[in-house]
């Protein structure tokens, strides 16, 4: 039995021929992802002839999207379903740091680190470089694997195993480090019972 409210993959589709003359959905995936402002993914040369409906859709797309400030953390779900929508369709790797409060209120995302690929060179002093400017009292680190599979390399232990460190070190505990994938992701705290 259908509901009203279930949604046919062809109404997204039509949705996105839709906005298509107005709208370059992959810039407006990208622009979301590193938080930037959604109205940067109009074509440039329909600006002027936008209706205001599409305007007041990208504002309101912002404005769902963005974490809202002192937002509380609960579980690791919730960090995932704040990030997944955004990272788990990038082309490139990313690493980010959720700034979390002494109550597990949301602080900030700040993007540490764009990869490659494949790759990102993590250097610890920066991911706790705004937590410790902040006077974040935890991190939960989150990065993506533009492959789908979120299963943690070597090299995801390893920086997770130094950011630990660093975290004892700074005061400011690093409660998790999330492997993004396609529509999936892997807590390393839970893989790996640090």
């Amino acid at each position: 039995m259908s509901t009203k409210h279930e949604r046919t993959p062809d109404q997204g589709r039509q949705l996105r021929e839709a906005l298509a003359p107005y709208l370059d959905v992959r810039k407006l995936r990208r622009i979301a992802a590193t938080g930037g402002d959604l109205q940067q993914a109009l074509h440039a040369d329909a600006r002027g002839d936008v209706p205001v409906e599409v305007h007041a859709l990208l504002g309101a797309l912002g404005a769902i999207l963005r974490p809202a400030y002192r937002e509380r953390i609960t579980g690791l779900a919730d960090v995932a379903a704040l990030l997944m929508v955004e990272m788990s369709s990038l082309e490139q790797e990313e690493l980010r740091a959720v700034l979390l409060s002494t109550k597990n209120e949301v602080l900030d995302v700040i993007t540490v680190y764009r990869g490659t690929i494949n790759a990102s060179m993590v250097r610890v002093a920066e991911v706790f470089k705004e937590a410790i400017r902040r006077n974040a009292a935890a991190i939960i680190v989150a990065h993506n694997h533009p492959s789908g599979d979120p299963t943690p390399s070597a090299e995801d232990l390893r920086v997770t195993r130094e950011c630990v460190e660093a975290g004892k070190l700074l005061g400011i505990e690093l409660l998790d480090h999330l492997v993004m994938g396609q529509g999936r992701w892997v807590s390393l705290r839970e893989r790996t019972g640090w």
